[in-house]
């Protein structure tokens, strides 16, 4: 594995210079106006919550007591003390202590949505001051990467939240066996009207050759009604000439391949039963779906893979990019590249040893640690790149350190970059996995084919609480419009059902909602992050490996 550094700032401070400033913040903290604070110099007392996601191995402890959080405290100078939280249930649990005045001086949450909510509640701090003031290695990365500050404003204009820069890599994935395409002698579908005709042969023409007609063109529940709408860009919201605006045409479209799929039997019929998308894994792994719509992480797709292989010994799959429709060509969604992760309790005694937390697990060194685990006894560098020792180690002792990465420059060598390098490239099915990786790259982070919406899921701005309540009523109404449509053919159609859609969308006040994103985006347009900036050259040669 290689530990590999990109295009950063040079510039490096010494050692006396951090101590001096950590000094000074906890002198100095306490007259800046801010009620109740105070720090100690020595060793700053700060709690922070810690995810409970059930992966830890029951030799190494919990999440808030292991190797790791006794290495933190020994390195980092600062006596932290987590607070396990569940990951399932996360919102309720912090909801809970915030009540009781036992939250976390720092809550680490992925959840932009509540990360909002506090703010509006007042039950965060601002950080630009303390930043500012007290930090020295997160100040680097908003330094280096503004777009982590844009996302952490709030409209008063003040950051709210710490994050982290991930990087780019895909998190959905259009894979279809590649092996039926060369038994029908096909091509790789590249318009939704050729992937429709791929699907049919896929369905019709017996391509596992069992003399049944056994297969799915392709899954219709999990991830692929998302990935269905990327194709024809039905995102709800589109930016049109200067203006977000509500789209009907997309949706129409969209709806229409769905019927298509449903009415000409080319996927499991009772796929709104399949809610989490399991029968339609299981029916991959089988063998049984032609194009299978995915999300995961690479290992995921590593081990489906050799499930699949195991099934069916001649399967062969390819990542294909989403195909051309009417309205363009585009990307799924894929990993935010930057991501809040945290925000500072209003009520913390020690926002200061907070920073203090935040520039320890920022530094380039934590990073590496908490990816790699520890030199000799994790890993060893040979010639620039770190390899595993024992990787059954690594599996138990390491691998489970994804929340310790939530904050700061966790991109030098990304999830997606690590796991290709672990692969054995002498081995003919990781060497496959790995070519597999690398094109689906260059396939969904391209700007030649944009991810479909105006921005991230992750990056859509907060919606007053009149104006959600609003829109979750009506979404949900017009969601029952469009699986009423698939599943009842001819007795409904789309036009039909985008036509009460929208008189349910008038009915329900949706101008309303159509007005605050119109003023949104006209207070926002320079000061959001939307995919021009994603796509922005500047910022992706940061990533260049």
């Amino acid at each position: 594995m290689r530990f590999r550094g990109m295009k950063r700032n040079k510039a490096v401070l010494a050692g006396f210079v951090s101590a001096a400033v950590m000094l000074l913040a906890s002198c100095s903290w306490g007259q800046s106006g801010q009620e109740g604070a105070r720090a100690d110099s020595d060793r700053p007392g700060i709690s922070v919550s810690m995810f409970d996601r059930g992966n830890i191995p029951s030799e190494m402890g919990t999440p808030t007591a292991n190797m790791w959080v006794d290495w933190i405290r020994e390195n980092s100078a600062i006596d932290v003390r987590y607070i396990s939280i569940p990951r399932g249930e996360s919102v309720q649990k912090y909801n809970i202590l915030l009540a009781s005045n036992e939250a976390p001086d720092l809550i680490q949450e992925y959840d932009t949505e509540f990360i909002n909510k506090l703010y509006i509640q007042k039950q965060i701090l601002p950080i630009d001051e303390l930043v500012e003031d007290y930090s020295i290695e997160y100040k680097k990365v908003l330094e280096q990467f503004p777009i982590l500050r844009k996302l952490a404003t709030q409209p008063d204009g003040n950051m709210y939240a710490v994050g982290r820069v991930q990087g780019y890599f895909p998190f959905t994935y259009l894979f279809i066996r590649e092996d039926w395409l060369k038994k029908l002698g096909l091509d790789v579908p590249r318009t939704t009207e050729e992937l429709l005709e791929t699907l049919k042969a896929f369905a019709w023409q017996d391509p596992d050759g069992n003399g049944v007609k056994d297969t799915y063109g392709m899954n219709m529940s999990g991830y692929a009604p998302d990935i269905i709408n990327s194709m024809f860009q039905n995102m709800g919201w589109v930016l049109e000439d200067g203006q977000i605006v509500r789209d009907w045409d997309r949706a129409k479209a969209a709806l229409q391949f769905k019927k298509q799929l449903f009415d000409l039997d080319l996927i499991d019929r009772d796929y709104m039963t399949d809610k989490n998308g399991r029968k339609a894994e299981q029916d991959f792994l089988k063998g049984k779906i032609g194009v299978y719509a995915f999300a995961g992480n690479a290992k995921e797709i590593y081990d489906n893979y050799s499930l699949l292989r195991q099934n069916a010994p001649d399967a062969r799959i390819i990542p294909i990019a989403l195909p051309e429709s009417p309205f363009g060509q585009f990307s799924a969604q894929f990993n935010p590249p930057f991501q809040l992760s945290g925000v500072i309790n209003a009520k913390a005694k020690n926002p200061v040893g907070v920073i203090q937390y935040i520039d320890f697990m920022s530094k380039e060194s934590t990073e590496k640690t908490f990816k790699f685990g520890l030199e000799g006894v994790h890993y060893r560098m040979e010639n620039g790149v770190a390899i595993t020792l024992d990787k059954d180690k690594y599996e138990r002792e390491v691998s489970w350190l994804g929340d310790f990465r939530s904050i700061g420059p966790q991109y030098h060598v990304t999830e997606f970059e690590k796991y290709k390098q672990d692969l054995d490239l002498n081995q003919p099915f990781d060497q496959e996995v790995y070519d597999l990786l690398n094109q689906a790259y260059q396939l969904y982070i391209s700007p030649d084919r944009p991810y479909a919406g105006f921005t991230l899921d992750r990056y859509m701005p907060a919606l007053p609480g009149d104006i959600e309540f609003l829109s979750s009523n009506l979404e949900n109404e017009i969601q029952d419009l469009w699986n009423r449509a698939i599943l009842s053919g001819s007795d409904y159609s789309a036009e039909q059902a985008v036509q009460d859609a929208r008189t349910a969308w008038i009915r329900g006040e949706g101008a309303e909602i159509e007005e605050w994103y119109k003023n949104w985006y006209a207070q926002n347009e320079d000061k959001w992050v939307f995919m021009k900036d994603l796509y922005d050259n500047s910022i992706l040669s940061e990533f260049e490996q």
